[in-house]
This record gives C-alpha cells, structure tokens and sequence, in this order.
C-alpha cells in the first residue's frame, strides 16, 4: 500500500523585507501590453526552462542508418495556446527555433538544428539551470559534442549516445533495451550549486508551473456564507525538494509540502499579510509573462478587496466570485 506522507517547513517572515518591494501603481490595459512586448530577461528565460523545458536525446529506427537508428537532439517548451505570445517572445529571445501546434490547445517552441542548438547551449551556460533538470541539460551538452563532430557516426560514439540515452529524461525505452542489451547508462553528473542566483528566475520558473488561487469555501460561520483564502503555490518533482525549500529563506515566507504519493513537493504562501507584503510586491517588480500574469492581476485585485474587507459583505463576495470565474484554467 502507498503510504501519502506530507512534511510541512515553515518560515518567519521579517517585517521589513516589503520595503524591498514597493508597490508599483495599478497598470493600464496598454502598459500591460507594453511589457509583454519587452525583451525578456535572460534569468527569466532560465527560470521557465527550469520549469517547463525538455531536452531530448532521440533515437529512432531507420535502416537508412549505419546502426539502423537515426540520431536526434532537440529542445522543446510545450504551453498552452493561450501562452503564443510567451512561446513567440522565446523564439525572438534566441533569434532561432519554430513555434507550432502541439495538441488540441497546446503550441510547441522547438529547437532541432546543430547550429541552432548551440545557442540554447551558450545561454544555460551562461546562466545555469538550477533544478535538477540541470542534470539532463549537462548529459545533453556531452551528446551534442559527441553529435556536431559526427562521432556518433562511430562504434564508440554511437554506443556512447546510447549509454546517455540509458541516463537522460526516462531512459533508453523497452525498444531499444531489446535492441541494445549490453548498454550500461552513463553516471550522471554530480551538481551541488542549486541556489537562486537572481529574483528574475522565480518570476520565469512561476510563469511556467506557478498558480495563483483564490478559494471560496461555503460556510455557516460568516455573514456572506462564504470563507475566502488565496494561495501562492509552484510545484515541482520532489527531487527539487531542498531548492523549494531556499525559498522560504529566499522570499522569508511560505513553507514547502511534500508529497510522497505523487513525488511532488509544493511550495506554498497561504499568509495573507506575507501574500500581501511580500508575494504581490515581489512579483510587481520582477514581473510574471504570458498568461499567468492576467491571473496575478486578478489575485491582486481580490487581495485588494480583502485588504479593504470587502469580503466581509454580500456584494464583495459577488465582485471576488465574478473575478474568480474566469482565472487559471476557467480563463477565457
């Protein structure tokens, strides 16, 4: 039977960290624009890597080839359609790359070529990857050398593609642990530094895999019937766990849950002082991208009525249920 085992680490929050962060002003419709439109930030970019990217070590039949199996190496960054614009500023953010349809509401942002690779290489060098993601990016790294000098062309090259294949993503696949029975994986690289190097990076890892949540629940202990509660989380495997866990010294709040039954850790702020101070701030000045930045906008808003109490009456609580019908996964 599996056991589901949650571990909760909490945190102090310090009260002069919001002096950090002010508040910037309510931005227009236009502004908001504006920023959608700016270059993005090369920390940012490697956050939502972090995040949501796959780096792929392919190998697929094909007797065209000397071992019957044709090589291939590709970065993708799958979103959901309404994420087109983000997908599209990656594109222009490397300068190389295709976007396309990938499922029925989903878009892909894919990097296949050699040269074109090279790129993305240069960049997650120059500002490296910390969840343990960065593991399958370093063995990726070793197969693009061994591929953009046509060494896999050879017995060793080709068998060292495979004995990375056997440690990168889920490993080599039944097909070709029939094919090549004798292939030992590769050890993987060991890697110590996972700490936050720049803010930037929780906004682009957010922009990916963060949800802001506004809950009502119904109640006979209010006068609306109605108990409100936001939630700022970011999931993640819980390999990650002690980089979740820098984030309550990071950020001086919130407190990483783990749980075991789904292998997945979540850091989570439910403080509404923390929330408001510190969590809306935060992202006010390093900026989220794509769509999950409408449901910020939305989360500030309500967090805005509770602050003002308007929770506390019956038509507050219309005005939070009207902006709740269209955040996250309801969003139009």
């Amino acid at each position: 039977m599996i056991k589901w085992q949650i571990r909760f680490i909490h945190s102090k929050s310090v009260a002069t960290f919001p002096s950090l962060f002010p508040l910037s002003a309510k931005p227009s419709a236009d502004s908001i624009k504006g920023k959608r439109r700016q270059h993005l930030n090369p920390w940012f970019v490697t956050g939502l890597i972090d995040a949501e990217g796959c780096f792929s070590l392919g190998l697929s039949a094909n007797e065209k080839y000397k071992y019957n199996y044709k090589v291939a190496l590709h970065f993708s960054m799958s979103l959901h359609e309404k994420d087109k614009d983000l997908l599209v500023r990656l594109k222009d953010f490397f300068g190389v790359g295709t976007v396309i349809k990938h499922g029925p509401a989903s878009l892909q942002y894919k990097i296949s070529s050699v040269k074109d690779l090279s790129i993305l290489i240069l960049h997650c060098n120059n500002y490296p990857l910390i969840t343990k993601k960065r593991i399958d990016f370093e063995l990726f790294k070793k197969a693009f050398d061994i591929f953009k000098t046509k060494l896999h062309l050879t017995d060793a090259g080709f068998n060292e593609i495979l004995s990375i294949r056997a440690s990168i993503n889920l490993g080599l696949g039944q097909n070709l642990i029939l094919a090549f029975p004798n292939i030992l994986a590769i050890e993987k690289p060991n890697i110590e530094d996972w700490k936050i190097q720049d803010p930037n990076w929780i906004s682009g890892f957010t922009s990916g895999d963060g949800c802001f949540h506004v809950s009502l629940v119904k109640t006979s202990f209010t006068k609306t019937g109605y108990s409100v509660g936001l939630r700022f989380q970011l999931t993640q495997h819980n390999r990650d766990y002690e980089l979740f866990k820098s984030l309550i010294d990071y950020l001086r709040c919130g407190r990483v849950e783990d749980n075991l039954k789904l292998s997945i850790c979540n850091y989570v702020v439910y403080n509404f002082n923390d929330i408001t101070n510190i969590i809306i701030p935060f992202f006010d000045k390093y900026p989220i991208q794509g769509v999950k930045s409408l449901d910020f906008i939305d989360f500030k808003k309500i967090a805005t009525l509770m602050k003002e109490k308007d929770h506390l009456d019956i038509e507050g609580i219309e005005k939070i249920i009207k902006i709740k019908s269209n955040m996250n996964k309801l969003r139009r």
